[in-house]
């Protein structure tokens, strides 16, 4: 199945009709100028396609000016990576050392409404909803089966890109179809966005087939149903009232019916798609050495966390850029018991020694503690290859298989991103007992599901930073940790208490809970308000 899915989501991508006048995407990104060549399944393949991949062409289309949204770096505008880099760049996860511009006004959170990243961001997610718009709008009127339950799929894949659009933009600007008329926001703000999008995801929950009938690679109804339970979770920062009740009701659905895969590690290896991580991945966005290959998804992932004196990873690339900071280690072992032990260890090596399956990581023996400067030192605050072994390499992701082969290609991993998995409704639903009171069945769900399968010992209290902490060792590197922070409090303002990269977070501003809509798009629209403190 995997290699069916991926040889027609190619084909299809790449011989697509759906094609944008990319030079008016920075300030008309509703508005992609289609041509109206429709062939439902071309379009429909290319809407997937377009999770993973940059454009039509490849990784590099024809010397990187074929993708699909105007860009000066093709791999960071795909949507997996794009979102990667804004919801861990400016947290504790980790530290980017390459200085590309734009970068270290994410990492120390002080950018603006001219951020290129930003604007990267934005214009994908807004492109992805006007090809949804695009399917919807030229099947509305098909009765038969295989098109109600495409369209039904890509109603889903929109209200997704409409979720991080809310989440990282509050209240962007809206639509539902095709047109030449600037879009405007939604009335009522970001309540009435989230409340349109939990109408929608509760829709496709009807609507969408089974994930035995849908398999791994196109969306089914347990995604809707994990989908709902992550607005829900954080419905107190969308809307300002709480809603455990129903993000513990949605998340106990996926608890009720999947197990955790048996190995942590191998839900971020290249057979993901066939070892034990199977069952517990509710949906993939595939990749291939061969077949599908993007410097945006996991090729990307395991190769800028890779240097030299690592453990082979299944790929020729190292780049040297992406490793881990004090904090993220002080989840898995404190500052004063590294020091003491001096741990030199590999990441096959190192959870073990940390009595806990999650701690993927390679000490290096100049600096086995696990230190770091702090981000106001002299030297560039950090930035340059040099300082890739200040702190210990993230080797969560891998190219190599379970059995310790390498995949199809040299440099291109086959590593699907498993992008909705049980191990979230199962921290979901624990973190939802807890906010309503329910202390003891939270603790008994993360002893007897999280903590157990990651071979840790179990926890005996649980509170606001008991579980940060345990949110943070789950999905470190998974691209979600700014939407922990900011639920806990812990993002920015005179609540967040945690210290990262020598500052503390309740020094910045508050309007860095939102990103700013591209200056570029509020100048071309007028219908469009920008973001408290952007102006």
């Amino acid at each position: 199945m995997k290699h069916y899915l991926r040889l027609i989501t190619v084909a299809s991508a790449l011989s697509v009709s759906l094609a944008s006048c990319v030079q008016d995407l920075n300030t008309e990104p509703i508005d992609p100028k289609i041509i109206q060549t429709f062939n439902q399944d071309e379009v429909y393949y290319k809407i997937y396609a377009g999770l993973g991949t940059s454009g039509l062409k490849g990784p590099n289309g024809d010397n990187g000016d074929d993708t699909d949204i105007v860009t000066d770096n093709e791999g960071y505008s795909v949507f997996y990576r794009v979102l990667f880099v804004h919801e861990e760049f400016p947290t504790d996860a980790g530290w980017w050392i390459w200085n590309d511009p734009g970068v270290p006004d994410l990492l120390e959170c002080k950018w603006t409404a001219e951020n290129s990243f930003t604007s990267m961001l934005y214009n994908r997610l807004e492109f992805n909803v006007t090809n949804c718009n695009h399917f919807l709008e030229n099947t509305k009127d098909k009765t038969d089966a295989k098109s109600l339950q495409q369209r039904a799929e890509i109603r889903f894949l929109r209200a997704l890109n409409y979720y991080y659009l809310m989440d990282l933009f509050g209240n962007p600007p809206f639509s539902t179809a095709v047109s030449v008329q600037k879009p405007s926001q939604k009335e009522g703000g970001r309540p009435a966005l989230y409340a349109w999008l939990v109408d929608e995801l509760k829709a496709a929950e009807n609507d969408l087939q089974e994930r035995s009938a849908a398999g791994l690679y196109r969306v089914n109804k347990d995604d809707a149903r994990l989908l709902l339970a992550r607005p829900y979770l954080n419905a107190e920062v969308y809307t300002g009232t709480p809603a455990w009740s129903d993000a513990e009701t949605y998340a106990k659905k996926i608890t009720g019916a999947y197990t955790l895969a048996p190995n942590y590690a191998e839900l971020f290896m290249g057979d993901n798609d066939v070892n034990s991580a199977a069952g517990e991945i509710i949906f993939s966005i595939p990749q291939d050495g061969n077949m599908i290959q993007s410097w945006g998804a996991s090729t990307a992932i395991v190769c800028m966390a890779r240097g030299a004196g690592m453990q082979p990873w299944g790929s020729t690339d190292m780049w040297e850029c992406w490793r881990s900071t004090p904090e993220l280690l002080n989840v898995f072992i404190s500052k004063e018991d590294r020091a003491a032990a001096n741990i030199k260890a590999n990441e096959k090596q190192m959870p073990a020694l940390l009595g806990d399956d999650r701690a993927l990581f390679c000490s290096y023996s100049t600096n086995a503690t696990g230190e770091i400067f702090e981000a106001t030192d002299a030297g560039g605050a950090g930035y340059g290859t040099g300082n890739f072994q200040k702190c210990w390499a993230i080797a969560k992701w891998t190219g190599v298989y379970s059995d310790g082969s390498n995949g199809k290609h040299t440099q291109f991993v086959d590593t699907d991103v498993p992008f909705f998995r049980a191990g979230e409704a199962f921290l979901t639903y624990a973190e939802a007992l807890y906010r309503q009171g329910k202390t003891t069945e939270a603790l008994d769900i993360l002893n007897s599901s999280i903590r157990s399968r990651a071979h840790a010992a179990a926890l005996t209290e649980i509170n606001d930073d008991v579980l940060l902490d345990e949110w943070q060792r789950e999905f470190y590197c998974e691209g979600r940790r700014r939407i922990d922070l900011i639920r806990f409090g812990q993002f920015v303002g005179p609540t967040a208490t945690r210290k990262w990269e020598g500052h503390s977070k309740s020094s910045y501003n508050k309007k860095y809970l939102l990103y700013p809509i591209p200056n570029s798009d509020c100048v071309a629209n007028p219908n469009l308000t920008q973001n408290d403190g952007f102006n």
